[in-house]
């Protein structure tokens, strides 16, 4: 409350009006008075109106040593008393009528105004404060959206952004414990407390479960996909099911008629409730999730269907090469394991899985005459096999979804001592996917049969490999494959070793 304006108010009145006014808290002190000096009776006198006042909540006249009026009148805010103004008349010389006369029913009715007016602004500042309140909430609130939007707007939404979000809404809405809650898609679910909620419901699962089963289906909110509990204890379907009373918003992921299931938000503090603006922000997000599922699932099925034509792009080259049959599957599997071995994250090996499937791609156009001589090439053929992969390159450039795998395709045949192609790149200018495909399709070449020569053992094909390592190959990425291939043989024999067991016992 701005309490210098009320006083520069009440110092004007009390030069105007023959009489003092002052302005005291419940407690008796004053806050600010008109400044007319008073005697020590009357600051006595005008402390027991003011009490009587607090007490009685009603207009208070006082008259003592049968000379000084003393007169106080509660202010109110929000309905219960804050402060007393009290005025005195200080003596002057003039009668002032006792309370049931006329003058003193004007001075009741002056203070009552007065304290009208001290009301009005304080219910306007409180008002005030609200809205900032409220506007500094809501900015808060358009804070987080704007900071989780981009997380949400993305086709490689996650279990694992969706845990994240999940903590920023419990972080904003003032609860202690936030969900998701899907049936059908369990990987997304995820469940998010703060403080005491833990020691309070031990039963995590059960009680979500409980929440979500009990909204009525019915309820008139779920037109807006949401559905509200703001006293537990109070509320049908929800009375029994905690000891203590609690809020509960549950908010529905729904986007285009269909349903994934709920976002929720669940808090013990009963002294607040559910704002407005806060229940927006989570039907938001909820919406936005909704959304990117859907399109994370339109995606992966686009996704499915350009990996599935690629695949079919190198049945259709091995059916023309029967030498190469299964070639690329063996390839994938060498690298695969190098990315394991690598620590390579989720996305990378990803990318590294669809490029060597997909490293021969380009050879769809190549003739079955080249691809299955049993002699030396010649430099024109050589060249037309050299071409094949910047044709893979330019076959599955146009599919967005394959963006990250083309490096790995065009740059599989490069050499570590820039003596390869297309482009003649050395060393780590190779794109590491490239260099992890060039060992495995080189190490396949060698172990397998070709209509120029006949398959090496595996072990005589890792010495070629070693043997060329630092010239063709990149060396540190074939000590990872001789490591791999080593674990790989010993987990065959090891498999190997079983079967006999098994079948001598038999």
């Amino acid at each position: 409350m701005d309490l210098q304006l009320f006083k520069n108010f009440l110092v004007s009145l009390s030069q105007v009006f023959p009489v003092n006014f002052d302005f005291r808290d419940i407690k008796g002190s004053v806050l600010f008075s008109g400044n007319k000096k008073v005697s020590l009776p009357i600051l006595r006198g005008l402390e027991r109106v003011a009490g009587q006042v607090t007490s009685k909540e009603s207009f208070q006249y006082l008259r003592i040593e049968d000379k000084y009026d003393l007169f106080g009148v509660p202010v109110l805010n929000s309905g219960r008393v804050v402060g007393v103004l009290t005025a005195c008349d200080n003596g002057v010389e003039q009668d002032v009528p006792g309370p049931k006369t006329y003058p003193a029913h004007h001075m009741e009715q002056l203070l009552t105004h007065l304290a009208g007016l001290i009301e009005d602004k304080l219910s306007s500042m409180d008002e005030s404060e609200k809205l900032a309140e409220e506007l500094a909430k809501s900015f808060e609130d358009l804070n987080l959206y704007a900071r989780i939007t981009p997380q949400i707007k993305t086709l490689r939404f996650s279990p694992a952004k969706l845990e994240e979000l999940n903590k920023d809404l419990l972080e904003s809405m003032r609860a202690q414990m936030g969900f998701a809650f899907m049936p059908d898609r369990p990987e997304y679910n995820s469940l998010i407390t703060v403080g005491e909620i833990d020691g309070k419901i031990t039963q995590s699962s059960a009680f979500i479960e409980a929440l979500i089963n009990a909204i009525p289906p019915d309820a008139p909110s779920l037109v807006d996909n949401y559905f509200i509990v703001n006293n537990s204890s109070q509320t049908p379907g929800y009375q029994k099911m905690h000891a203590e009373p609690f809020r509960f918003l549950g908010v529905r992921i729904r986007h285009g008629g269909k349903f994934y299931g709920w976002l929720g938000m669940v808090s013990f503090n009963m002294k607040e409730i559910f704002r407005q603006g806060e229940m927006s922000l989570v039907i938001s997000v909820a919406e936005q999730v909704a959304l990117v599922i859907s399109n994370s699932d339109l995606y992966r099925d686009l996704e499915s269907f350009v990996i599935n034509v690629g695949k079919s792009l190198v049945f259709a080259i091995e059916a023309k090469d029967a030498y190469t049959r299964g070639h690329s599957e063996r390839v994938n599997r060498y690298c695969m394991l190098m990315a394991e071995h690598l620590d390579l994250d989720e996305d990378q090996q990803k990318v590294l899985n669809w490029a060597s499937i997909l490293h021969d791609v380009g050879k769809i156009g190549t003739p079955e005459s080249i691809l299955n001589k049993p002699d030396k090439l010649t430099d024109a053929e050589y060249e037309i096999i050299k071409a094949h992969p910047l044709k893979g390159y330019n076959i599955l450039r146009p599919l967005d979804q394959l963006a990250d795998s083309l490096p790995g395709i065009l740059y599989h045949h490069e050499r570590y001592d820039g003596g390869g192609y297309p482009r003649g790149f050395k060393g780590e200018e190779i794109p590491l996917y490239g260099r992890i495909i060039a060992i495995a399709d080189t190490f396949d070449a060698i172990s397998s049969n070709r209509a120029y020569r006949s398959a090496k053992p595996g072990k005589a094909a890792l010495k070629i490999i070693k043997e060329v390592a630092g010239s063709q190959l990149d060396p540190g990425l074939v000590e990872v494959f001789e490591t791999v291939f080593h674990a790989s043989l010993d987990q065959k024999e090891e498999q190997d070793n079983t079967s006999t067991s098994v079948a001598l016992r038999a």
